[in-house]
């Protein structure tokens, strides 16, 4: 493994499935769905189909091919940083394999979901639900540009609205201010991102550590 510059001390640059159930993972699941227990799902998306659009896609797939959908959480994880919930779908065929079906624009081998029999998708996004594995100013700032983010984006009417939002005026240089203040704090939190080490969770999305993955980074 490399960094995209070639060096030989590859770091995390975002979010991957988690290789295990840390301290911060648990509480995590004990807020969102207290008693359920994540699984790993084998990621194969359909080819396609529009990126990061779950529910419609495996409702649809359970109209044309049996099964069920099943309502949850991705749970993901920056090591050393902070950990990510994403409301998200799966679908379990009617042979009883639970796969996740839809593209991301980040592809991953495997996801840690996190079945959640209460809530249910109501036609709204919901934001990622993030929590900090320490108390940092700047991680927590820059954790807050993404509520802020968020927030404008479902604004007013856009709460019903899906795919691309077209921004003008005033909104559109508020989005602006908070996408530019976002990339700051990205900047001076990359010093903080772990080098990619063997017991890290593999960036490949597999779920398991580095060094029972793709081997230990050079």
């Amino acid at each position: 493994m490399s960094d995209a510059s070639g060096g030989s001390q590859p770091r995390f640059v975002r979010p991957v499935t988690p290789a295990e159930l840390t301290d911060t993972i648990r509480a995590l699941i004990e807020q969102l769905a207290p008693g359920q227990t994540p699984v790993y799902v084998e990621a194969v998306p359909m080819e396609g189909e529009a990126v990061n659009e779950c529910f419609g896609l495996v409702n649809r797939c359970v109209v044309e091919k049996g099964g069920e959908a099943l309502v949850g959480w991705s749970l993901w994880e920056l090591p050393t940083l902070f950990v990510e919930a994403e409301f998200h779908a799966i679908w379990r065929s009617p042979s009883g394999s639970l796969l996740d079906i839809s593209p991301r624009s980040s592809p991953t081998a495997r996801v840690l979901f996190l079945p959640d029999p209460v809530r249910r998708y109501e036609g709204r996004s919901i934001d990622n639900v993030r929590v900090p594995i320490r108390r940092d100013p700047t991680l927590l700032e820059y954790l807050d540009t993404f509520a802020a983010k968020f927030e404008i984006m479902k604004r007013g009417a856009r709460v019903d609205q899906h795919g691309e939002v077209h921004l003008i005026g005033a909104e559109a240089a508020e989005f602006q201010a908070i996408m530019t203040r976002q990339a700051f704090l990205r900047v001076q939190l990359q010093s903080q991102h772990p080098v990619v080490g063997p017991y890290h969770p593999c960036p490949c999305g597999s779920g398991k550590e580095v060094k029972w993955c793709c081997g230990t980074p050079r």
